[in-house]
């Protein structure tokens, strides 16, 4: 599995930008000044990273219309949490609330919003949704002759009461990058898995971990995952 990352785009919760993360992150403020005023009061928090992670990657021609893999490990799961209180409240659930809540909404509006008409999925694999979704992408990469295919992992810190159940650091952001296949000789990544006993633990999302690593041409091993980088 040897792919080439074009393009990369981490934007983190500014509240949560830790020494730990150094300068390799987007340090944009989301605008979404592209967007209709109209569509972004209709966004929560969580659609405005997917949007604008995403257009960080392919506001540049050749990048415009790509298939998308998107990823997360809870999805919108603040409105999920809302739309749950409500049962439990037996209170009418909204059709728009329960529809803007499942788990490809989100790319659904970026597909939209930017007229990607491309093919999209939306992937969720627990603490291996990251590396699910870039297996996926290349999959798609090498079955169906892409040449480009943009992967957006977007996760928001767990909302009480649910944070007694994490099992990682909670830290809200979106991480997209343009994916290609590597050529002859090229310096490129390779995702594999490890066995048990050799496996770097972490804390840190393994989509973190992992953009840290692209954004430095380094290796990393996190979570049961080894991305190598070889030059």
């Amino acid at each position: 599995m040897k792919f080439v990352v074009e393009e990369l785009a981490t934007w983190i919760k500014p509240e949560q930008r830790q020494a730990l993360f150094e300068n390799w992150y987007d340090s944009s403020p989301i605008t979404l000044s592209w967007v209709t005023a109209m569509q972004r009061r209709r966004m929560t928090p969580f659609v405005k990273m997917v949007l604008h992670s995403a257009y960080q990657v392919t506001n540049e021609k050749p990048y415009e219309n790509m298939p998308v893999v998107f990823s997360s490990r809870h999805g919108d799961f603040h409105k999920t949490a809302n739309l749950l209180g409500d049962l439990a409240e037996q209170l009418p659930l909204s059709p728009t609330g329960f529809g803007l809540s499942v788990h490809n909404a989100a790319i659904g509006m970026y597909s939209i919003i930017s007229g990607n008409t491309q093919p999209m999925i939306a992937i969720a694999a627990g603490k291996d949704s990251f590396a699910c979704a870039l297996i996926e992408a290349y999959i798609k990469l090498v079955e169906f002759k892409q040449t480009h295919i943009l992967v957006v992992h977007t996760d928001e810190s767990l909302p009480d009461p649910y944070t007694t159940f994490a099992d990682e650091k909670q830290i809200t952001h979106s991480i997209s990058l343009v994916m290609r296949l590597a050529t002859e000789n090229e310096a490129h990544f390779s995702l594999t898995k490890q066995a048990a006993n050799n496996c770097g633990h972490s804390t840190t999302p393994l989509s973190l971990e992992c953009a840290k690593a692209m954004f430095n041409k380094q290796s990393a091993s996190a979570n049961g995952w080894l991305l190598s980088h070889y030059v």
